[in-house]
This record gives structure tokens, sequence and C-alpha cells, in this order.
């Protein structure tokens, strides 16, 4: 139940960073490593360092999914073609990031050969926001339902797996 009205604020006022990431040679991401490294369109590997560390909304600035959501919390290495949003104390940073979503950031990207989207822009953008305590309330609904749409993915992927083995078994 909302109990305060929402306010209208700009997003460089929720948030204590909302910044690009840092370039890293291509040489230095692995297939496994110690800590995730995410790009423009999400995770591009792993790598033995980090440039950041807590949680943080992830978006896309770069490329044919610019605009695109992701959420790391740890230790995490973000390069430059992703832009790392972390709330204030004010506000709740898993919230934001499913408020970002709400958003359709990718419809602010520059029209050129390679879609971009400004972080200078973006933090100008106005949007509703209510309370912290309502902040992390709603952050609890979105996570249950995240949870429950995963659980329901690697059934469904169990499912397809013995319908497969089944259907290869009877036509053998």
């Amino acid at each position: 139940m909302i109990t305060i009205a929402w306010e209208q604020r700009k997003l460089e006022k929720l948030c204590s960073e909302f910044k690009s990431g840092e370039s890293i040679k291509n040489e230095n991401i692995k297939e496994t490593g110690s800590y995730p490294v995410y790009g423009g369109n999400g995770l591009r590997g792993y790598t033995e360092t980090y440039n950041h560390n807590g949680n943080f909304a992830l978006i896309g600035r770069q490329g044919a999914l610019c605009g695109n959501m992701n959420y790391s919390s740890g230790k995490a290495y973000f390069t430059e073609h992703a832009i790392a949003v972390a709330a204030n104390a004010e506000n709740c940073t898993q919230f934001l990031f499913y408020l970002l979503q709400l958003m359709n950031l990718g419809q602010y990207s520059d029209q050129s050969a390679q879609p971009g989207l400004a972080v200078n822009k973006l933090t100008k953008l106005e949007t509703l926001v209510p309370l912290k305590k309502e902040q992390k309330k709603i952050r609890k609904i979105f996570n249950n339902l995240d949870n429950l749409i995963t659980l329901h993915q690697r059934k469904l992927e169990k499912l397809q797996n013995i319908k497969k083995a089944c259907l290869e078994k009877m036509f053998v």
C-alpha cells in the first residue's frame, strides 16, 4: 500500500554514483576468474581485478543492446561500455535497478551507426520515486518474482530435456 505521494526527482539526485566504467584489455578477460566483467551487453567474462565493490545497477551504454540492465553485487569490473549506478543514502539501488528497467533507457540513445547513451543526458532524466522504506518493499516484491521466474525456468529446462531424451529414444 502506498502511503506517501511519490516525488518527481532527477536521476542524479537519487545516486551516489552514476558513471561509466573503465577500459580493460581483451586479453585480461577470461572464461573463468575471480571477478565478473560487465560491458555494454552484460557479462563478458572474468578477470583478476575489480574496479567496483558493492551493489550496482548497470546500464548498457553502447551497442545494439544499449539501455539493457544488469545488477551486480560484490566485487566486479565494469567496462567503459557499462554505466554503474549506485543509490545514495536516501534510496535503494535495487529499486533503482527495477525503475531504470521500466524507463526503457535505450530510447535515449544517440541515433548513429553505433547506438550509445550519454551519462550526462541520463542523469537529467526525471522520474517519480517513493521514500526509501517503500522502495525496499517494492524491491522485495520484485526480488520474489525474479526468484519465482528463475525457479520455473529451471523446471521448464528440465522438462524440455526429459522430452528431448524421450523423443531421441523413441525414434532411434
